[in-house]
């Protein structure tokens, strides 16, 4: 299983469930099970022919040691509506016939 498979089950558990006592955050909780991930968010926006910014997500997503990557969406102009968490493989790299696990992880 990879660890972006279960991250993507503990926090979509979490988000599901009302917050506990205090200022805990679903990225504590997998601070506190020792997965180790690197935290990133961004933006994505089309544009229209004029070159005008239009409808856009945020992103928001983790990158465990293994290479899999845990991430969820929402427009651009509302934060409280987010999709679930998915996971998703490490990429792969092929050159000719070889083909690697692509992992990027910093630190």
């Amino acid at each position: 299983m990879l660890d972006a498979e279960i991250a993507a089950t503990l926090m979509n558990r979490w988000d599901r469930k009302p917050a506990p006592a205090g200022n805990w955050s679903p990225l504590d909780l997998l601070q506190e099970g020792k997965l180790h991930y690197m935290h990133r968010r961004g933006e994505f926006r089309a544009r229209d022919e004029a070159g005008r910014a239009t409808h856009g997500v945020h992103v928001e997503y983790l990158t465990f040691a293994d290479g899999s990557r845990a991430l969820r969406i929402t427009t651009a102009e509302g934060q409280d509506d987010w999709s679930r968490w998915v996971a998703i493989e490490a990429p792969r790299i092929c050159l000719s016939r070889i083909c690697e696990d692509l992992v990027d992880v910093a630190g």
